[in-house]
């Protein structure tokens, strides 16, 4: 049985209603469950998953929508998606019906989060930029050209603005929207990219050290149209953070002329300043003190080993990296010939896909991307020889939420993929978190653990205080018979190393 509830004129972020499907999907008797705002593109959702919206549904509406076996399962399952969107009121939350009502003389907030659709979200962000906070704006959809006013509004204040579609940060201790609780450290962090933040920040903690706040800018910040507003003032805040003494700028490739002036603000700094902008190479670095780096290990450990920190015995050495190789191959039967990548994380797939262009220079590589290191897939949902996808790209999310937050479709392709006789290695990303999925791991454990003569790699981007739990997710991985490395770059290392030993084989 399929129904659909409408709430009329109720509006709950979109952070707030991540977790609701997987949670309600995992209950007994439930083959799906849906809580979402019923913008146009989500009706659309809703409507290929079968289920029948009123008529009178509008963009302002909550809907809740399941499939159940029996109605029993269905007011079960209706009863925990209320609960979860509704937080029973606690002693320490206070709610406001507009930004307005906050008594800033009594209540002392300092930082906004917002997650409205893109449409309202500027309207908002200027009240709270008002009120004398700063911002963090998850919120996509909003135009380049009202982030520009509101990262000059916040300038012209002295506020920050993370965002428009920020989604990481870590903020006094408080992990906003993906972000990962790391361990408290001497290292900041000022990135341009939510899940390369999150994996240096995490890195940087199974180094033994912490880090003292992630500033996230959103994805456009080092654009020619805004400058480095956000980064800037990012490196001007963790330079004056006493509790900082290493700082990490963390991007994907950007605007030249708004590179050079990130790395002239940052040579001026008295505290030691590492750099990424994944793609470069030491042209950008020259004439600049910063220290440049390649990857978002390299950017971990030079910061951790700046910081006092020990980074011996991280990664593999060529000796280890060949003896893992050489028992992988001795279980890889002579039909087996290709390596699937199934990637959420987009800094992550870019990371690997620039790794494999280099490394494996004559091996045919397909994406679903459109980029200079790989072919793509004439049709991304059908993948040929060794493939790269990323799940959390527009073609994907378009279908169904981003993976990082619903793994269901995820899972999905993996099953599709294991059915191929020809797949030998396949490579999963896991990120991890209070605002991810709940449980983004065991399922693709179990199904892993289906396939021995299949090889599982694997890494995990998450903090050991995360609710999921990850040591405990690293254990089932294991045992399900999947390797599991310690970052995004070990990980594409090791099968890179093999998808060359399969094509010498």
């Amino acid at each position: 049985m399929k129904k659909v509830i409408v709430k009329k004129n109720r509006y709950v972020d979109s952070v707030s209603l991540m977790g609701v499907s997987e949670r309600v999907t995992a209950m007994k008797g439930i083959e799906n469950a849906e809580a979402q705002m019923a913008t146009c593109a989500n009706q659309d959702v809703l409507k290929q998953l079968g289920y029948v919206l009123p008529e009178t549904v509008s963009p302002n509406d909550l809907v809740i929508a399941i499939t159940a076996e029996d109605e029993s399962a269905y007011n079960a399952a209706l009863q925990l998606a209320e609960d979860i969107i509704d937080r029973k009121n606690t002693d320490d939350q206070r709610h406001y019906a507009d930004i307005n009502e906050i008594d800033m003389e009594e209540d002392h907030y300092d930082l906004c989060q917002i997650s409205l659709p893109g449409e309202y979200a500027t309207a908002e962000a200027k009240k709270a930029l008002a009120k004398g906070m700063d911002l963090f704006i998850f919120s996509d959809n909003v135009s380049l050209e009202e982030e520009l006013e509101l990262k000059q509004l916040g300038q012209s204040l002295g506020k920050l603005v993370m965002g428009p579609d920020a989604g990481v940060a870590l903020i006094g201790g408080v992990a906003l929207a993906a972000g990962s609780i790391i361990q408290d450290g001497p290292i900041g962090i000022v990135a341009a990219s939510g899940s390369g933040a999150q994996e240096v920040g995490c890195i940087i903690e199974k180094c033994g050290m912490g880090v003292s706040n992630i500033i996230g800018t959103g994805g456009r910040d080092l654009y020619p149209q805004i400058g480095g507003i956000t980064m800037l003032e990012g490196i001007r805040r963790m330079e004056e953070d006493p509790n900082t003494t290493v700082i990490v700028l963390v991007s994907k490739l950007a605007d030249l002329g708004v590179m050079d002036k990130v790395l002239t603000v940052a040579d001026g700094c008295k505290k030691p300043v590492v750099a990424l902008f994944l793609g470069s190479d030491e042209t950008l670095f020259a004439g600049h003190r910063v220290h440049g780096t390649f990857s978002l290990e390299a950017a971990a450990l030079k910061a951790v080993e700046l910081a006092g920190g020990d980074i011996s015995g991280f990664a593999y050495n060529e000796e280890e990296l060949k003896a893992v190789v050489d028992v992988c191959m001795a279980k890889i039967t002579p039909e087996k010939k290709y390596f699937r990548g199934l990637y959420c994380g987009g800094t992550f797939t870019e990371e690997a896909l620039q790794y494999f262009a280099a490394h494996n220079q004559d091996v045919p590589l397909y994406s679903n991307l459109k980029n200079a290191y790989s072919t793509k897939l004439e049709d991304s949902e059908k993948s040929v020889g060794h493939a790269i996808l990323d799940l959390g790209a527009e073609d994907f999310t378009a279908k169904a939420p981003h993976p990082v937050f619903d793994p269901g479709l995820r899972l999905k392709r993996l099953c599709q993929e294991l059915q191929d006789p020809e797949v030998a290695v396949v490579l999963l990303d896991f990120i991890t978190g209070p605002g991810v999925a709940y449980d983004p791991i065991t399922a693709f454990a179990r199904e892993c653990a289906k396939h021995p003569d299949i090889i599982f790699i694997s890494n995990i981007c998450g903090s050991l205080e995360d609710p999921q739990n990850v040591e405990e997710k690293q254990l089932l991985l294991e045992k399900s018979g999947v390797i599991v490395t310690k970052s995004n770059y070990q990980s594409t290392k090791l099968a890179s190393a093999l998808m060359n030993a399969l094509e010498r084989r």
